[in-house]
């Protein structure tokens, strides 16, 4: 059962990984900041990149976990997502979060066998 929860979150860190910071796809710097992409990219600065009041770098592995399982699980929970230069703050539940992640990872998929299929 150990290995199961690992390999479903280490999944979804990949696919995260994918996601965001992509300037490369379609030849598009913008790609990965717009759209359900930029959700993907707020949620994954909230995962591994909160911070406390002091501005120090929060490490807290029992946060990692429970967002990535409450994203897998399609949560109606609902979370508070900052922009970097907090200009925006957006509310979104994780099953929302969950459809972004699997709209933009199908996205690059069928860019990928697109391109394998092209001799």
């Amino acid at each position: 059962a150990k290995e199961h929860q690992n390999g479903r979150l280490f999944s979804l860190m990949s696919k995260l990984g994918f996601i965001t910071e992509r300037p490369e796809h379609r030849n598009d710097p913008k790609w990965s900041e717009t759209g359900d992409r930029y959700l993907v990219k707020l949620f994954r600065d909230y995962v591994f990149h909160s911070v406390d009041e002091g501005g120090r770098p929060q490490v807290d592995l029992g946060h990692v976990i429970n967002c990535l399982n409450k994203l897998d699980a399609a949560s109606a929970e609902k979370t508070l997502l900052t922009s970097r230069n907090q200009d925006s703050l957006l509310v979104v539940s994780y099953k929302e979060l969950n459809r972004c992640v699997r709209s933009a990872f199908q996205e690059l998929l069928q860019a990928s066998e697109a391109k394998a299929a092209t001799p």
